[in-house]
């Protein structure tokens, strides 16, 4: 069985080195500013070359803080403070929560009485994660019939609050909003397939909503299948921002920020996109599969040529997003095989089984590859073209839900703590 199919192109022509890296702002790439104010940090690459933590870690180094409630949500991270999403598993109240990391304290925490309803075994009531600026926060969450999304201030006061109407999904919500151009992006996707007796089918949108005012600025519809995950990512072209983004019905696609008009997409999907897109520089990294990981599939995609590079065809991740660094692509797949693949080729240059069972995603924090199991060991690699394990830390807690970090910290948020390392 082959592991790679590529496509008959000559990928040293559309392929710089320069781009394998990330998307150019300025003079940084994202993972080099060392912000993680949105699921995955900088445009959701999962990558901070500036984390000064020792990993791995020493029992000396962390420090526990107790969350109301439990959620697979990830912090985001502004100053001081980690801001993060909780739920009462019984029934199924909201909490939105602010950790002073200084002092290793809950700062406060804010609840919102909401309603039980069905969700996948892995999932949780709190399975989103916020995104913050320098005036507020915001958040989002979903049950039968209310799509919530508010904003709030840095100290827990709410300056907006929405309701997007009702939310189709057999699994539960799990996508997450980020800030782009002085407006908050969610996709929202729900289930139109394979619904229970009575269920109307839902409707997929990408929504543009003013961080200030919380008014609409677009709502895009798109075609809809079943409910997807992925968190979008940016682009800049030119003077145009592009949204990037994937979804099974969609494929991976493009928007235009201004007005959210669908400016290109590549029909690549026929299972679920629980992943986020991965952006690098003109190369598109997005996986589909399902939860027996059976046919899962990445796919890399040229958005300049709009051509197909290689796919991946085994071991391929479906809830856990690939991360990149000095054009080395890694994989971690749900049930813990990681693959390292060379960007300018498409070749495998290692694949190795880790163990365990995986919902969260792996980062890059320096020079080290980390993700954490279901069961709560956490696994660093090594960044290079050759397999090497530098270590494994067992934490004795649940965990579904990506790491965070900014120089200083590496934040775990467990099924009941946010475990704080220095």
């Amino acid at each position: 069985m082959q592991l790679f199919q590529k496509t008959p192109i000559r990928l040293a022509t559309v392929l710089l080195v320069s781009s394998l890296i990330g998307p150019v702002f300025g003079d940084e790439t994202p993972s080099a500013k060392g912000k993680w104010d949105r699921f995955r940090g900088e445009n959701g690459l999962g990558v901070l070359s500036d984390c000064q933590v020792q990993l791995p870690w020493q029992d000396s180094q962390v420090t526990s803080v107790k969350l109301p409630g439990t959620g697979n949500g990830s912090p985001a991270l502004y100053g001081d403070f980690a801001f993060l999403l909780s739920a009462d598993a019984g029934d199924a109240t909201r909490h939105v929560v602010a950790i002073n990391i200084a002092k290793n304290k809950v700062e406060w925490s804010k609840s919102y009485p909401s309603t039980k309803h069905a969700l996948h075994k892995f999932s949780s009531y709190a399975s989103s994660t916020p995104c913050v600026d320098s005036e507020r926060l915001y958040v989002a969450w979903a049950d039968p019939e209310n799509v919530v999304l508010k904003a709030m201030t840095h100290t827990g006061e709410e300056v907006w609050s929405r309701n997007l109407g009702r939310y189709v999904s057999q699994h539960g919500f799990g996508t997450s909003p980020i800030l782009v151009d002085g407006k908050i992006v969610l996709l929202n996707s729900q289930d139109a397939q394979e619904l229970p007796a009575g269920v109307e089918p839902g409707e997929d949108k990408m929504l543009a909503i003013d961080c200030k005012t919380g008014a609409s600025v677009w709502e895009t519809a798109l075609p809809t299948t079943r409910v997807c995950y992925g968190v979008p990512s940016i682009r800049k072209v030119g003077d145009r921002t592009e949204l990037i983004c994937s979804t099974t019905a969609q494929g991976m696609f493009g928007m235009d920020m201004k007005n959210g008009s669908v400016l290109w997409s590549h029909n690549c999907f026929e299972q679920r996109v629980c992943s986020s897109s991965v952006l690098l520089g003109n190369i598109l990294i997005g996986t589909h599969g399902s939860g027996g990981g059976k046919d899962n599939r990445l796919v890399a995609f040229d958005i300049d040529s709009r051509k197909e590079l290689f796919r991946v065809n085994r071991a391929a991740p479906y809830v856990p997003t690939p991360v990149s660094v000095n054009g080395l692509l890694f994989l971690w797949s749900d049930n813990g095989i990681v693959t390292c693949v060379e960007l300018s080729t498409g070749n495998s240059l290692w694949n190795n089984r880790i163990g365990g069972d995986y919902s969260g995603s792996p980062v890059v924090l320096g020079d080290k590859l980390i993700n954490v199991s279901h069961d709560g060991i956490v696994n660093i690699l090594a960044t290079t073209r050759e397999f090497k394990k530098l270590g494994a830390i067992e934490t004795g807690k649940t965990v579904r839900s990506t790491i965070a970090a900014d120089a200083k910290h590496v934040l775990l948020r467990t099924d009941s703590d946010l475990l704080i390392v220095r």
